[in-house]
């Protein structure tokens, strides 16, 4: 599901959700899913108070179902089955952020949407040396390679591996 509870920016919920299908797709999570909320500033800046004790706004945040420990959450029964969690982005920084680095909003929300999923999966860039981050970028480029190769009729790379580990509220 996505969701857009901002009105600063104009967001392609149509792009978004394709890019989204198309990352479930190529990592391979087969019937697992994930929620995008694109929010405001005010709203995100709220969420990273409380889930992180910082008091500023934040580009995106993850949210995974099931906290890494395991049993503190609730047996969800069918209905959660192969959820990983939620992601919410600030479609506001996300735009801010797009102009500071030179390219369209529409790619930092794709790459926003990407971070937050690896985040589900279980990386963490805050403590594991460059891992995540060098995992984010050859993704990048395989997803703008299998385009690539798409228009001249090659066969793209096989998908990095990911771990299954999911951590609670992490940037």
């Amino acid at each position: 599901m996505i969701l857009n509870r901002q009105t600063e920016v104009r967001v392609d919920l149509q792009d978004a959700s394709r890019f989204a299908r198309r990352l479930r797709h190529d990592l391979r999570l087969h019937g697992k899913q994930f929620n995008i909320c694109f929010v405001s500033d005010h709203e995100i800046a709220n969420l990273n108070k409380a889930y992180r004790g910082k008091e500023r706004p934040t580009d995106v945040l993850s949210f995974c179902w099931k906290e890494s420990s395991g049993g503190a959450m609730p047996a969800p029964g069918r209905d959660f089955e192969g959820f990983l969690g939620d992601i919410v982005i600030s479609a506001s920084t996300a735009q801010r952020n797009a102009r500071v680095e030179g390219h369209s909003t529409r790619a930092e929300i794709r790459w926003l949407i990407l971070h937050g999923v690896v985040h589900l999966l279980g990386h963490d860039h805050e403590t594991d040396g460059g891992e995540m981050t060098k995992l984010e970028l050859a993704l990048r480029e395989r997803l703008d390679e299998k385009r690539g190769a798409r228009r001249e009729g090659r066969s793209p790379k096989a998908p990095p591996k990911v771990s299954s580990r999911c951590l609670r509220a992490v940037q």
